[in-house]
This record gives C-alpha cells, structure tokens and sequence, in this order.
C-alpha cells in the first residue's frame, strides 16, 4: 500500500527546474496556484500588516514635572456621609464632589487634594 501524503492548498508549489522548452503548466497546478494564497501583490510589493494604533494607557506615562499629592481628609469624608445621608452631591466643604468615582482630570495639577469618601459619594478637598 502506498501513502499520498495530504496537499494543502495554502502551500506553494515547489520551484520548477528551467525546461530547454517553455510548456503550459498542468490544469491541476494551475488550479492549485489559484488557490494558493500569494504572497506578493501583482506590483511585487510584500504584503505587510497594516500599522496599529497602540491602546492608551490607564496610566499616564511619567513626567519630570511635579505631581499632585493626595491624602485622606478626615473634613471631606464628613462631608461625604452627609452628602450620603441627603442624598444629594454637592457639600459647601467640598471643592469637588461627585457620585462614583471623580475624575482625576479635573483636578488641578501640582497640589495636594484631600480625599473623602461615603458609599459612592466623594469629596476632594484643595
């Protein structure tokens, strides 16, 4: 019994040795090359990946320039239970208040905040 190994059509044929005469190729390797995927464009230019955006970060790349400092403020997590027990954001002691968590953006740079929280209610104190 005789094994035929398996072809696979994304498999290029082998080269060819030059002939003394030019002949068709064969109706089956011409369909094979049909299907086989190329991998030269017609104008001979390598297929390449096209370029990727990298992700942003969740993180900002450190800088050389000074950052904000934060603390826990025993003031601004008084005001977040009372802001809790209202209800309602918004506590004169607080310079930001919110629901969830605030955005860091909004916060100005090169200070020290105080931080207090109450459940999902915060207050930053500066």
């Amino acid at each position: 019994m005789t094994r035929v190994p398996p072809t696979h059509p994304s498999v290029s044929p082998a080269p060819r040795q030059p002939a003394e005469k030019a002949t068709p190729e064969p109706a089956s390797t011409a369909a094979t090359a049909a299907t086989a995927k190329p991998t030269e464009e017609p104008t001979g230019k390598a297929h390449t990946k096209p370029a990727t955006k990298p992700k942003p970060s969740a993180t900002p790349p450190p800088t050389d320039a000074p950052t904000t400092s934060w603390y826990t403020s025993p003031a601004a997590t008084d005001a977040a239970r009372r802001m809790s027990a209202a209800g309602t954001v918004g506590d004169p002691a607080c310079t930001l208040s919110a629901v969830g968590r605030p955005d860091p953006a909004l916060v100005p740079r090169e200070s020290r905040i105080g931080i207090g929280h109450h459940g999902t209610y915060w207050c930053l104190v500066w």
